[in-house]
């Protein structure tokens, strides 16, 4: 039998009646008026949007490439820095203040300690050149843009 498995890192592509991830997390602050924004430093992965990694594995199985694939976008970022991105993405950064914060800080909230890293790489994809994911910044604000434009 053929099996195709896809794994990637933090997914962000629901929007805002859907999302529970870290983007949506943030977006919700800058609703509700927050001024300041606590975000860890030490947390660190690459965001993966869910329309990137739909075509990429619409195209492993057009082409019927099996086996097991990390499909995550490109470059690696820290939650610190997804959050200043989100900042400057809607021209906030000088409204809205980060504090860096440690996990620490957020243990009563999230008590099930999480890995450092959750880095991904697409090796695989990329061997085969088959690789359809942007960066990470590229699919961010497509999804800020698709979702998020007359939300805030």
């Amino acid at each position: 039998q053929n099996h195709l498995i896809a794994r990637a890192g933090w997914m962000m592509g629901a929007g805002p009646k859907k999302d529970k991830k870290f983007v949506q997390k943030i977006i919700q602050q800058i609703k509700n008026g927050e001024k300041e924004l606590y975000v860890v430093d030490d947390k660190f992965g690459t965001p993966t949007y869910t329309q990137d990694f739909a075509k990429n594995v619409k195209l492993l199985l057009e082409k019927e490439f099996w086996g097991v694939y990390n499909m995550v976008c490109e470059g690696v970022t820290s939650r610190l820095e997804v959050a200043q991105e989100i900042l400057n993405i809607l021209t906030l950064q000088d409204e809205i203040k980060i504090t860096k914060v440690t996990s620490e800080f957020f243990k009563k909230e999230y008590f099930t300690k999480r890995p450092s890293s959750e880095r991904l790489i697409c090796k695989k994809l990329e061997l085969r050149n088959l690789s359809v994911m942007r960066h990470w910044k590229t699919a961010l604000k497509e999804y800020l843009d698709e979702y998020y434009c007359d939300y805030i």
